[in-house]
């Protein structure tokens, strides 16, 4: 079999398809050292990642697609593609939800009043169509986040309260790109439904740093009030959602807290970051399960895919621009390309293990294997 996978990163969904020995094509943003693909399309600068916002561009790499997708035999869209407004949603043969559906649900404010059409609990949500109207909105509900319409993992989304408006806060929402959604902040962890198709797999704890997503832990069982009637109620009433929108494929539902009831914030239509911690957690091939889940009417040999042991996954991101040296080595995935100069802030590798333990000393290896670049061009003076 010919697989396609494309999005930012394909490197855990390309390996997991290579493990059932098929033939797997990448188009991707990133290009890790660990990326076991047959033939790599990618965008990034092997040597110089450079700025991701500056640098992605989703339209260059559909256009890569083009060249494979008439000769393979299925596509897995990871995050990032057919998720913007300006989105082209080509009519191809997709493990999951199709582009146009993906793009659709992609839109936040038509999911959020769906939802609460469907009797979901979803935080108060308004559309800013200009700083005045946003600044209205601040004033009712004293403690706002702001986010794009479309879009996905946490990018351009801004947490804002009264009491911490400032001068700099001031000039960049007059600056957004307007319409916006601004929505109550709900203060609570963040928390992940994973599915496939209709199957519940697991509950998810969701790493959140500045808004934006950098890890998970799976399996998590949120701290829930069911009213005796157990987990299950909060599940079914999940399931009932994605059953609503028909939904195909790897779906995910992230949700927050609210005087111990679930508050629906999005729902993300495609293949998620939680993939390959369920996939540690569960011993088993999450593409394996998702191609006979489609193709046997929600049916799999994989059997129940239930993740058991406790995985953990950090992204990591420099903390000042730097050098990459990092060599391969257990718990560290989305590793760059020896000597790559990775600028600061951006994302420098992944940390996956079973504990805080595990975690951390990947973090220490790592923090010993990348040069700080600007003594780096001091000393070679």
């Amino acid at each position: 079999m010919k697989v396609l996978v494309i999005g930012v990163n394909t490197r855990p969904v390309v390996n997991s398809a290579k493990k059932l020995g098929y033939e797997v094509y990448s188009i991707s943003y990133y290009n890790p050292v660990d990326l076991n693909a047959d033939k790599k399309e990618y965008l990034i600068n092997d040597k110089y990642h450079g700025c991701f916002r500056e640098n992605y561009n989703e339209k260059e790499l559909l256009s890569l697609a083009e060249y494979y997708v008439d000769d393979i035999d299925c596509i897995f869209v990871c995050s990032g593609i057919f998720e913007s407004k300006h989105s082209k949603t080509p009519d191809w043969n997709v493990v999951g939800n199709p582009p146009k559906k993906i793009k659709r649900m992609s839109n936040k404010y038509y999911i959020t009043k769906k939802l609460e059409n469907l009797g979901c609990s979803v935080p108060t949500t308004y559309i800013a169509y200009n700083y005045s109207q946003l600044e209205k909105y601040l004033y009712d509900l004293k403690s706002i986040v702001v986010k794009p319409i479309c879009g996905s993992g946490g990018i351009n989304v801004h947490s804002i309260t009264l009491n911490t408006f400032t001068d700099k806060l001031y000039n960049l929402l007059k600056n957004l790109e307007y319409p916006v959604i601004v929505q109550e902040m709900i203060t609570s962890d963040s928390f992940s439904a994973s599915f496939v198709g209709s199957n519940f797999i697991t509950f998810n704890k969701q790493i959140i740093k500045n808004n934006m997503y950098v890890g998970n832990i799976t399996p998590y069982v949120p701290n829930l009030k069911t009213n005796n009637k157990g987990v299950q109620c909060i599940v079914d009433s999940f399931r009932e959602v994605i059953e609503s929108f028909d939904l195909a494929g790897m779906n995910g539902i992230d949700f927050m807290i609210k005087d111990g009831a679930p508050i629906i914030i999005e729902l993300n239509p495609r293949i998620l970051g939680t993939f390959e911690t369920i996939e540690l957690s569960s011993n088993k091939n999450l593409v394996k399960y998702m191609i006979e889940n489609s193709e046997n009417q929600g049916f799999s040999s994989c059997g129940d895919l239930k993740p058991k042991t406790q995985y953990m996954k950090r992204i990591l991101f420099a903390e000042q621009k730097l050098i990459c040296r990092i060599e391969k080595q257990q718990n560290i995935f989305d590793i760059p390309m020896y000597d790559t100069i990775i600028e600061k802030n951006e994302p420098l590798a992944t940390a996956i293990g079973k504990n805080n333990d595990e975690i951390n000393k990947a973090v220490d290896s790592i923090s010993k294997m990348v040069i700080n670049y600007e003594i780096k061009q001091r000393r070679d003076i």
